[in-house]
């Protein structure tokens, strides 16, 4: 397969990875011949690069580390428990965060969602979703393609696959890492009860703003931490999720430790939070929004080591980036060092002890002509530099 911008697709070209409707529903699946129709309804949800079949890189297939099946079953069940909350919360996002907290907290919200049988659905989910990732590799694959529509409901569930394969590399238990994938599919369940134009704003939120934004961690606590079927520790990482190491992050100001264990101390990150915490950013960083592109692998990377200690649990970023290609399977990259410079191609395979050093199919030359492809292992091509880059 090959990542290429919309820019760059033309009819007749064949979908290599599926897109999906915010419901769960396939949007257009994989082997669809694609349209200028299709094209342009791509582009009307906001997606900004899609797979493609590609002769030379049949063989390609990025890790995805769960199923379609369970992605798209866990993208409805979301979208049959959000759904009505939203709609319950359509006409409160314009008062008072302290009305919102109070309200969530009535018995009407609770019993709604308490009672609301998609909750047992999605607690069946991320025991699947766990299943399937203790069973499968132990390197995170690449992010999902997410549309304007289905943005949170993609991402809590791409922030839950890092969170768990997290979680699997520092050894946590198959119960702590079900109650950490529940709170991870939860975790802005509180976003619902805020206008999207704030959202998805382009520019900077004014203090006003910024402040109805960090209350989706206290709405969503406060909703999720009367729920039995989720647990106790589950809400921790809906409220948990924007704190930070130092004690600048919200909503709480807390406080963590740098280290793996649970702490039982006063004022302290959970575990659970400071996890999601690293996959919540990297998963961000990693997706096209409204109002940007988004960032290079390799400078998410960048920004999320600079954030390590002060900001992010330092041992969970050390684990995290040890399960973590810069250059997953299927990325496309160009040579900016070496023998061929300029030269492009697809990551094909990765070598399990040098994650940053894989093996990469050139299929381009510097004039972006097709040559016969010729595969280099960057083990081994000693002064070998890339980039990542959309075709």
């Amino acid at each position: 397969m090959l990542h290429i911008s919309l820019e760059s697709l033309k009819g007749g070209m064949i979908l290599g990875k599926g897109i999906y409707r915010e419901d769960g529903r396939l949007l257009l699946g994989r082997g669809v011949a694609l349209n200028s129709f299709y094209i342009r309804r791509l582009r009307q949800i906001g997606i900004s690069s899609i797979y493609i079949r590609d002769e030379s890189t049949d063989d390609v297939i990025p890790l995805e580390n769960i199923s379609e099946v369970v992605r798209g079953s866990t993208l409805h069940h979301m979208k049959e428990l959000f759904g009505p909350l939203d709609d319950l919360g359509k006409e409160m996002k314009a008062v008072s965060i302290t009305a919102i907290e109070e309200a969530v907290s009535s018995e009407q919200f609770q019993n709604t969602f308490r009672n609301h049988p998609a909750l047992q659905k999605i607690r069946e989910d991320a025991a699947l979703i766990v299943e399937q990732l203790l069973a499968g590799e132990v390197v995170i694959g690449i992010n999902s393609l997410k549309t304007y529509d289905n943005y949170t409901f993609q991402h809590s569930i791409d922030v839950t696959i890092v969170s768990i394969m997290i979680g699997r590399k520092i050894g946590l238990s198959s119960r702590r890492l079900r109650e950490l994938g529940i709170g991870c599919i939860l975790h802005d369940l509180g976003k619902t009860f805020l206008p999207k134009e704030i959202v998805n704003k382009p520019g900077k939120l004014t203090p006003e703003e910024f402040e109805r934004m960090k209350a989706h961690t206290t709405i969503g606590f406060e909703l999720v931490r009367g729920a039995e079927t989720v647990g106790v520790l589950p809400p921790h990482v809906v409220l948990q999720h924007h704190e930070k190491q130092n004690g600048t992050g919200y909503p709480r100001g807390l406080t963590g430790n740098n280290r793996l264990d649970i702490s039982e101390e006063p004022r302290t990150i959970h575990l659970y939070g400071s996890i999601a915490a690293v996959a919540d950013i990297y998963d961000a960083l990693s997706s096209d929004r409204p109002y940007r592109k988004a960032f290079p692998p390799e400078k998410v990377i960048d920004i999320l080591c600079g954030m390590s200690g002060d900001e992010l649990n330092r041992e969970i970023m050390r684990n995290f980036l040890a399960i973590t290609p810069v250059y997953p399977v299927g990325s496309t990259v160009r040579v900016i060092r070496g023998r061929h410079l300029h030269y492009t191609g697809v990551v094909v395979r990765l070598c399990a002890e040098r994650l940053d050093w894989p093996v990469i199919r050139l299929l381009f030359n510097g004039a972006m002509k097709r040559i016969e492809p010729v595969e280099i292992d960057l083990l081994s091509e000693e002064g070998t530099e890339i980039v990542s880059v959309i075709l």
